[in-house]
């Protein structure tokens, strides 16, 4: 991505675009746009293409929204009334330009076309860190990102930076993280970034304040010269016409905003100039407008004012020492540059956030920021060494505005990073070296030792996260469907649905006595840095796996009402059931399925399967036999609260699965319910 001018701070999304669930949307425009594209001569300057792509966005939502029976995107307008379709349908877009996953001209790249053939191939060192295809889609895009300067060919990569920085230091502070972040310039020297990166050290031993290294490393990279200089012409000769104040002091969203700042700076010298009641008064009024809070005093009023009866010598008092009362027009022009920086970056940095949360490798829980797989990421950084470059000059013509270079292209890692194959095994030896394993043992020993590495942090989150009493309190807000408390306890990121899936699968966990599972390899969704659902992983299968020694149980879960379940989810289940029998076909096989309200005719359908032959779709071969079995959230609620074993569970389904049947009544399910509940 390309920043607007030298002192602009690079935006990962839009933010016009306020949809949390941004993993879940992105996949669906890709989706979308990837049967429009080709329909229309071009998308540059054509507002009816643009707007009509936005209407035929708006209609799949809806489309999905009924078939699911449950809203999708929190805070996505569907209103499709208005003038601006055309600028909706350019601005849903630009996250993925800036990703790579399309080009300036909204064609699909490559590497997206792979990704919604969900066919990403993991390389040697992917698969070690075990990424869902949407992590590992922005992890290898992310690599690659560069975010180029405004009038040069310099760049710098911002998430690289990002892993070598969290290699260096453990839970560093979340808004230090990003302000260091954005702050960098794609012109910065190696020196000065070497300096950046060392430099935090005093901040982290409390030799420094945060706020004195920003001011050194970065505070002068934010002031333009020729705007200085304007605004020093400005004072000197006392010009303050309206034009001069819009174009010193600048607002992003209106001129009209600049006007306040005017008012708000004028009365400064008026109250240095003439210390009276009414001069203070006027500046008190002013500070706590909102704008000028952002503007003047990073968000909060920039001066302190008593909350007693105010005079003009206890404010002085109170605030000689505040720059903006210096006298100086510099001191207030830089306080403008520091406050202004601060707010977008503070907005952007949440967009940030967003899109490097998905990658799954950083983790901010608790506003802390650490690398997960830290034992994997810092070897493969340490071997690289200078090799793993931070910034770079190269033409961007040939790099962004190219459909055929490396950045829109499906490559893995170790080509990203040019790795041979004795630079691979070494990064493997170290790799087990962190782990404890010897080299003669690391063909034997790293995938397993890796794997109960991962399941120990997932037991271990799990447990201390989401408690079985907070389970229960997330699944008796699904079944009423009180969706702002489900989010707020679990993550605003995902739609509900997919946050359904996941604490099922956090359920089951807590129903098996044994636990003799890969709870890791359970999840049917796609998890962020923080271990927090974003999406369903697709690629045909169902929404659980449980897998043990002797059982294979499928768990498939839906909130549509009993209306809609049979034409949703009938065929849908059996189909994901038959290939995950024939799959395990040597185990005692499985299927439940899970809503809030279940359509008698579909339970009673999936208990008829038992005597129907079966084919695969996915595994060739054909199934006799299948048990599927139908609680409802309720059902599984009281499951977890009388403690009752997923052993216990799938030995009662066994036994009465092997009673004959003839005809199938309504009733069916009463006995079996009753035997495990009471």
């Amino acid at each position: 991505m390309k920043l607007a001018k030298s002192g602009s701070v690079f935006n990962m999304g839009d933010t016009s675009i306020r949809v949390q669930e941004v993993v879940e949307v992105n996949r669906l425009i890709l989706k979308v746009l990837n049967g429009f594209i080709n329909r229309i001569p071009k998308w540059e300057r054509n507002n009816s293409a643009q707007a009509e792509f936005y209407k035929l966005f708006i209609s799949e939502v809806q489309r999905l929204e009924e078939k699911s029976g449950t809203g999708l995107f929190q805070n996505l307008s569907r209103n499709l009334r208005g003038s601006d379709l055309d600028k909706r349908g350019r601005t849903l877009t630009n996250a993925i330009v800036k990703s790579g996953l399309i080009d300036d001209r909204r064609n699909v790249s490559k590497v997206a076309k792979v990704y919604l053939e969900e066919n990403l191939k993991a390389d040697s060192i992917e698969e070690l860190l075990g990424l869902s295809q949407d992590n590992l889609l922005y992890f290898r895009q992310y690599m690659k990102l560069r975010v180029y300067d405004s009038e040069t060919d310099k760049y710098f990569y911002c998430f690289r930076f990002a892993l070598k920085f969290l290699c260096r230091y453990e839970n560093v502070n979340k808004k230090h993280f990003f302000s260091i972040l954005e702050s960098i310039r794609p012109n910065i020297s190696q020196e000065k970034l070497k300096r950046v990166l060392e430099s935090y050290e005093d901040v982290v031993s409390e030799r420094s304040t945060f706020e004195s290294y920003w001011k050194k490393n970065f505070f002068n990279d934010f002031i333009d010269k020729d705007d200085s200089l304007f605004v020093r012409q400005i004072f000197e000769n006392e010009d303050y016409s309206d034009e001069n104040f819009i174009r010193a002091f600048p607002n992003r969203k209106s001129s009209e905003i600049s006007l306040e700042y005017k008012k708000f700076i004028l009365s400064i010298f008026d109250f240095l100039a003439n210390r009276s009641v009414e001069s203070l008064s006027r500046l008190k009024r002013l500070s706590t407008v909102d704008k000028i809070k952002k503007a003047f005093g990073l968000g909060k009023n920039p001066f302190n004012f008593s909350r007693n009866k105010e005079t003009v010598e206890s404010f002085w008092n109170n605030n000689k020492d505040n720059r903006l009362l210096s006298g100086n027009y510099e001191d207030i022009y830089n306080q403008f540059i520091l406050s202004k920086t601060e707010d977008i970056i503070r907005e952007y940095s949440d967009m940030c956030y967003r899109y490097f949360n998905i990658t799954g490798i950083i983790n901010f829980s608790n506003d802390l920021v650490n690398l997960n797989f830290r034992y994997i990421i810092k070897p493969l950084l340490d071997n690289l060494g200078e090799k793993f470059k931070l910034i770079g000059v190269s033409p961007r013509e040939e790099y962004e505005l190219n459909l055929e270079s490396p950045w829109f292209s499906n490559i893995a890692l170790t080509r990203i990073l040019a790795l041979s194959k004795d630079e691979i095994k070494k990064i493997f030896e170290d790799i087990g070296s962190c782990l404890g394993i010897s080299t003669d043992k690391l063909d034997d020993n790293l995938s397993l030792v890796v794997e109960n590495q991962r399941e120990s942090e997932y037991r271990t989150f799990i447990e201390k996260r989401f408690p079985i009493n907070i389970v229960i309190d997330i699944l008796n807000y699904i079944k009423n469907r009180d969706d702002s408390q489900v989010a707020r306890l679990v993550t605003e990121e995902a739609t509900i649905p997919t946050i359904y899936e996941y604490i099922l699968t956090i359920a089951w966990y807590y129903l098996s006595d044994k636990k003799d599972f890969k709870v890791y390899k359970m999840f049917g969704v796609s998890l962020d840095g923080n271990k927090l659902p974003l999406v369903h992983k697709g690629g045909g299968a169902g929404d659980i796996e449980v897998v043990t020694d002797s059982n294979a149980t499928l768990i498939e879960a839906t909130l549509m009402d009993s209306n809609t379940q049979k034409r949703g989810e009938l065929e849908p289940v059996i189909r994901h059931s038959v290939n995950f029998a024939l799959q395990h076909k040597s185990k005692q096989v499985q299927t439940i399925f899970i809503a809030n309200e279940l359509d008698p005719n579909v339970i009673n359908i999936f208990r008829s399967i038992k005597n129907v032959e079966l084919n695969g779709t996915l595994i060739e071969g054909t199934y006799l036999g299948l048990n599927i079995f139908s609680f409802t959230t309720d059902e599984l609620i009281q499951l977890l609260d009388k403690k009752i074993s997923s052993e216990t569970v799938l030995e009662v389904l066994e036994k009465f699965n092997k009673e004959e049947i003839d005809v199938i009544r309504n009733d069916w399910r009463i006995p079996i319910i009753k035997h495990l509940l009471t």
